[in-house]
């Protein structure tokens, strides 16, 4: 039985969030004792979720902001480049592991929030490299126009294996694990799902014969099933249901066994405006500003008091691999110039 999740969204509610109907919570600047009134944050999110957020944190505390936009994998290289001389201060969102690969290079700085508590533990890293603001499982995104065509009524794919058909044949979008945090996490999750390293590359070479070629874009394959570049997307749930939300002819499956992420914000050590780092990761775990961030991104937050999206299925309701964050961020480099030499 596939696991299909309709999904009926109210554009109105998202688009109409102005910001001036949303509270963060946040205090003024003077008094969270705020020494910096800048701040430069890295994210490979939506470029309208990051610019939202942003007006929303420079209006509660008075810090002018900037960001540069790149996926995860991408950020995460920047940030050991710039070691000696960081540019920014803030790596906001992308898997945790995609941060976690990156602490022993010295360049993320612990920081406790006083707000961490009010998020469960796990949803942290245990000396607070990074901390936790959202929760996602991964997606398959199917083109319901172009999957009748080719595959007549059979049912959605639901499992990993069905990834594997042969009439898929250049039909699938993913991206680079080099380049994408989503795409790492999915083939992270094959090496949790088998017992032995041989079999999960031996899948991975399976479905590399169905993928034309790599993005660097984690959302890009969503996108490019929606308008059917592609038959099948593989990328985050909440991904595939802004397409959908659109209006483009989707159906989201969760596969039996999905990997998921935990969204992760964290500190660049010796970044320019140290003070205002702290400010935004205790700006951003907060229940308003987690609330924003969901209403506008349509993912799971990892704070209890905020809501969760409409149409999304809670994470315990699934069928979840046993996905390591630890054991993925420390193998990051190994699997993914494996993958390069095998793939690309």
């Amino acid at each position: 039985m596939k696991k299909l999740l309709t999904l009926l969204l109210a554009v109105a509610i998202v688009m109409s969030l102005g910001l001036t109907q949303v509270s963060a919570g946040g205090a003024p600047e003077e008094e969270l004792d705020i020494e910096d009134d800048e701040l430069v944050v890295y994210s490979p999110l939506h470029e309208y979720e990051i610019s939202r957020i942003l007006r929303a944190f420079e209006r509660d505390t008075g810090i002018n902001t900037e960001f540069i936009r790149l996926s995860a994998g991408e950020l995460a290289a920047r940030i050991v480049a710039e070691k000696d001389n960081p540019g920014g201060d803030v790596f906001f969102g992308g898997p945790s592991e995609t941060h976690e690969a990156i602490i022993p290079d010295g360049v993320l700085r612990q920081y406790e929030s006083p707000r961490a508590a009010e998020t469960d533990a796990s949803f942290h890293h245990p000396e607070f490299y990074w901390s936790g603001f959202y929760v996602g499982p991964m997606g398959i995104a199917i083109n319901t126009d172009r999957w009748e065509e080719v595959m007549g009524d059979e049912d959605y794919p639901s499992t990993w294996e069905d990834l594997l058909d042969s009439r898929l044949e250049g039909e699938i979008s993913m991206a680079s694990p080099a380049a994408s945090g989503t795409a790492y996490n999915i083939v992270a999750t094959q090496f949790f799902r088998y017992d032995s390293e041989d079999e999960a590359w031996d899948y991975l070479t399976q479905l590399d014969e169905n993928v034309p070629f790599y993005t660097s874009s984690g959302a890009a394959p969503a996108q490019h099933a929606g308008t059917g570049e592609a038959i099948i997307g593989l990328a985050f749930a909440h991904d595939v249901m802004k397409p959908m939300d659109a209006g483009f002819p989707l159906a989201l499956s969760i596969p039996e066994q999905s990997g998921w992420e935990i969204g992760a914000v964290s500190i660049i050590d010796g970044g320019p405006n140290p003070s205002a780092a702290e400010a935004f990761v205790d700006w951003m775990l907060g229940p308003d500003s987690q609330q924003l961030h969901t209403d506008l991104s349509l993912r799971i937050s990892t704070h209890p008091d905020v809501e969760m999206p409409p149409g999304a299925t809670a994470l315990e309701d699934l069928d979840l691999v046993d996905y390591d964050y630890g054991w993925a961020g420390e193998h990051r480099s190994r699997l993914v110039e494996e993958w390069n030499e095998r793939y690309q």
